[in-house]
């Protein structure tokens, strides 16, 4: 078998390359998980590796005491860093920092004190690293979570180990010293050197595999989290609801019983009406945000006549009609979920309403626009708000902002951000527009009959 009796040196130099080259992989490797620790246990264990592997190399041409007795010890740690990076990456059940370190203390004083010849030395260090190497694989096949990577990592490092006893027992017998070309020897450092890779390699796809893991353990966990939200907040707005229902037919029930009282006494009755409407309107919005969500928000397109959408909203019909100016006529139409649509004209007229300069009108225009080569139609709530309040653009439309004047008006910070993402569920968008004097302007596009959106039926 002499074609496997290789040149020692080259190979151990070979095996400092390769140690060097395994630190820069794993130092590339990006991990979202919390593996800082195994990550510079496996760095300092290549390290230790790489400079035991250069100062074995040196045999004959550095000081024995550089050479064997300071690089065994080194490359024993380095094991054992390997071994325990591996480990702690694996959350084994076994406790490997004490025993480990016992057990490199433990060599490497049996190395100074009892290699006084090459075959010893070879002895004692092959003895030292087979069980390091055992240690590790054990641990790894009493991991916490094993998995098949694990457990073939875990029997390749325990396939070491009779190969680096062998080398152990035929060491004073053929007499083999650490640069003695033998084919066990050879055997050995090609092992070793596929070991490296494979080692490096397999710490890589274990820690791939963590994060996978945790990835999906926290899908789990967000899904389980969503799960009790929705039915809380199910449960809330029903048992709102059913409240708000009540209150509401009581108002009702009690202005109809106190018409000969003084004006202010049906105000006030009034007053409560309106609160009932502004608590049931942000209910709704909390139920249309819980199905978008959930991603359940059903869509039926339709062509949809602007004019016929905007009249028939009850914002449109209520007592603040006469500040709204629709000017809109009978034929602009849009391919839209009718529904979906008025809940967002609906939210972007009453956005109006409560942040509009009082007695300045509120304007509802359509106008014919082309989006990427798509035909469609702008509607637009046009108002004027006090110098200075406008909001930036970049805020408007996300969920549950609300501008620095909105603290004395009720809501949510949700009616914007639901007007957008339903109109980008039907195929359009919303923008928003400041001009010059507090004039802003909130508007949604959506395609024509003609064009259908690429959208999700």
């Amino acid at each position: 078998m002499e074609f496997l009796e290789l040149d020692i040196r080259t190979l151990l130099r070979a095996l400092v390359i390769g140690n060097l080259v395994a630190m820069a992989m794993v130092f590339a490797y990006k991990s979202p998980g919390n593996h800082a620790v195994p990550m510079r246990l496996f760095v300092l264990s290549r390290l230790f590796q790489a400079v035991a592997f250069c100062l074995l190399s040196q045999r004959g041409e550095i000081p024995l005491w550089l050479s064997a007795h300071l690089g065994n010890p080194l490359l024993f740690s380095g094991f054992a860093l390997e071994m325990l990076a591996v480990a702690r990456l694996c959350e084994s059940r076994l406790r490997m920092e004490k025993p480990l370190a016992a057990w490199v203390i433990a060599g490497s004083l049996t190395f100074w004190g009892l290699g006084s010849t090459p075959s010893l030395l070879v002895v004692i260090a092959s003895a030292t690293g087979a069980v390091i190497y055992a240690m590790g694989g054990v641990g790894l096949l009493a991991a916490s979570r094993r998995s098949r990577l694990q457990q073939l990592t875990g029997l390749i490092y325990l396939g070491f180990c009779p190969i680096l006893l062998l080398r152990s027992y035929l060491a004073p017998t053929d007499n083999i010293g650490v640069m003695t070309s033998h084919t066990i020897q050879s055997i050995i450092y090609i092992i070793q050197f596929c070991l490296l890779l494979v080692g490096t390699v397999g710490f890589l796809l274990l820690m791939k595999e963590s994060d996978d893991q945790l990835l999906v353990e926290s899908e789990q966990r967000e899904r389980q989290r969503r799960m009790l939200q929705s039915n809380f907040i199910d449960m809330l707005t029903h048992e709102l609801r059913a409240a708000l229902a009540v209150v509401k037919i009581s108002s009702s029930s009690l202005k109809c019983q106190l018409t000969d009282q003084p004006p202010e006494v049906t105000r006030r009755v009034d007053n409560i009406g309106r609160a009932t409407d502004s608590m049931s309107a942000i209910v709704d919005r909390c139920i249309e945000l819980e199905r978008l969500d959930r991603g359940e928000q059903s869509i039926h397109l339709s062509e949809c006549i602007l004019l016929d959408v905007v009249t028939a909203l009850d914002v449109v019909c209520g007592p603040d009609n006469p500040r709204l100016r629709i000017e809109l006529n009978d034929v602009d139409s849009v391919l839209a979920d009718r529904h979906l649509l008025e809940v967002a004209l609906g939210n972007l007229i009453d956005n109006a309403l409560k942040y509009a300069l009082p007695g300045t009108p509120i304007t509802l225009r359509s106008d014919a626009e082309q989006r990427d080569g798509k035909p469609g139609f702008r509607l637009s709530v046009d108002n004027q708000v006090a110098a200075g309040s406008a909001p930036a653009a970049g805020q408007v439309f996300v969920r549950y902002f609300r501008g620095a004047n909105a603290h004395d008006v009720s809501g949510t910070g949700l009616g914007l951000y639901l007007t957008r993402e339903l109109a980008r569920l039907q195929g359009g968008d919303a923008d928003y527009r400041c001009g010059p004097e507090g004039r802003v302007s909130f508007s949604i596009w959506l395609p024509a009959p003609d064009y259908p959106p690429e959208a999700e039926q």
